[in-house]
């Protein structure tokens, strides 16, 4: 499995690309917004959590798994 920043792993930051569909210069910039609100933002939330409930995130990353393989 390829490696996760926040709490997507680069195929689901793609995935969700495709998926949300905007018009015109959003479409354009989505991905990029995407990929850093999760390997940024999301990172130093994932790492706060983790330092206090590493379950926590596991369930997380388990439900986003899910959710993405359902898709």
């Amino acid at each position: 499995m390829e490696e996760r920043k926040g709490f997507f792993t680069p195929e689901q930051e793609v995935k969700l690309d495709e998926f949300i569909k905007l018009e015109g210069i959003y479409e354009a910039m989505d991905g990029v917004v995407i990929k850093l609100t999760d390997n940024i933002l999301l990172e130093k939330l994932k790492a706060k959590l983790q330092e206090k409930n590493p379950e926590l995130v596991e369930t997380i990353e388990s439900i986003i798994d899910e959710v993405f393989a359902s898709l």
